[in-house]
């Protein structure tokens, strides 16, 4: 007896391109997903897969896109990389800006992209279709500035839950909606494991693609000091959202920097094989088998229990 299983990607930048070798082993491995909950880039890669489940085909797309103007307007090849790698996303752009913007420039803009750059990009991969058009159940993971709560939205067009989703804060500009702001998912839920648990899942498999590694700091200064805490922060977050998934895959991209999209075929197959590990974990844990056996005996035999 299978249970209702959901999938919590979380976001990462290019690390996310982790996700497709993740769905590429359980398509592979016939591990059915009946849900999916996406924050940031797990977003993008969640919808995408809701909407067309197909993981190859899915790579392939992606491999094209990478190599398209639309992508190459968002200017991530041009975001220097930082030593401290353990950084959370938000808080290397953090120290990306300090470097390379203008402060007079950042306090006078929300960002430093228009958002329209970003809902380019986006519409090369999503289609402008509502979200219940899809043909596995998906929701798209925000945050509201506002408030600081954890927004899903579920219904409406499934590209624009996706731009706001994936708005990384600083870089692109976050979204009025009535009294809310909305950005970047992972700002409250970086997995989101409880989104998926909300939405019905009986076993969520989170995908976590975030650094937790924290190297020593060395004659910090202010900047290193608060980027530090921020990256804390994060950990702790990430870490009690994963504790709620009933299973765990976190692809070795330890090393990598969110803007490094140039190392896709690498965390495409980080993916494949954080996966491939966890298969037999994953199989025991989603099949009920004593209520297998019961059911097979009832066939067998043509009585109702055993």
């Amino acid at each position: 007896m299978t249970r209702r299983i959901g999938l919590a990607l979380g976001g990462g930048g290019a690390r996310g391109l982790a996700h497709l070798g993740v769905l590429k082993v359980l398509e592979e491995n016939r591990i059915p997903i009946n849900l999916i909950a996406g924050t940031s880039m797990g977003s993008v890669i969640g919808a995408m897969y809701a909407l067309d489940p197909d993981a190859d085909k899915l790579i392939e797309r992606w491999s094209t896109f990478l190599k398209s103007h639309d992508f190459n307007s968002l200017g991530t090849q041009f975001i220097t990389h930082q030593n401290d790698q353990s950084s959370s996303l938000l808080a290397q752009f953090i120290n990306t800006v300090t470097q390379s913007v203008v402060l007079s420039l950042s306090a006078a803009r929300p960002a430093i992209l228009k958002t329209k750059r970003l809902a380019d990009a986006i519409a090369s991969l999503v289609p402008e279709v509502g979200i219940h058009n899809t043909k596995i159940p998906f929701t798209a993971v925000t945050s509201d500035l506002n408030t600081g709560r954890t927004v899903v939205l579920d219904s409406g067009s499934i590209r624009e839950a996706v731009t706001i989703s994936s708005s990384i804060p600083g870089f692109i500009a976050p979204h009025a909606r009535n009294s809310q702001l909305l950005t970047d998912g992972g700002v409250t839920a970086a997995v989101p494991v409880e989104v998926a648990r909300a939405m019905g899942a009986s076993l969520v498999i989170a995908v976590n693609v975030s650094i937790n590694d924290m190297p020593l700091l060395h004659e910090p200064n202010i900047l290193t000091i608060l980027t530090r805490i921020d990256t804390i922060r994060g950990i702790q977050q990430t870490e009690q959202q994963i504790a709620k998934a009933d299973i765990h895959i976190h692809p070795d991209v330890s090393n990598a920097y969110w803007s490094e999209f140039n190392r896709f075929e690498e965390f495409v197959q980080a993916g494949i094989e954080a996966t491939r590990s966890e298969i037999t974990n994953i199989k025991e844990k989603i099949y009920d088998k004593k209520n297998f056996i019961q059911t097979l005996f009832s066939k067998l035999t043509g009585k109702n229990s055993l």
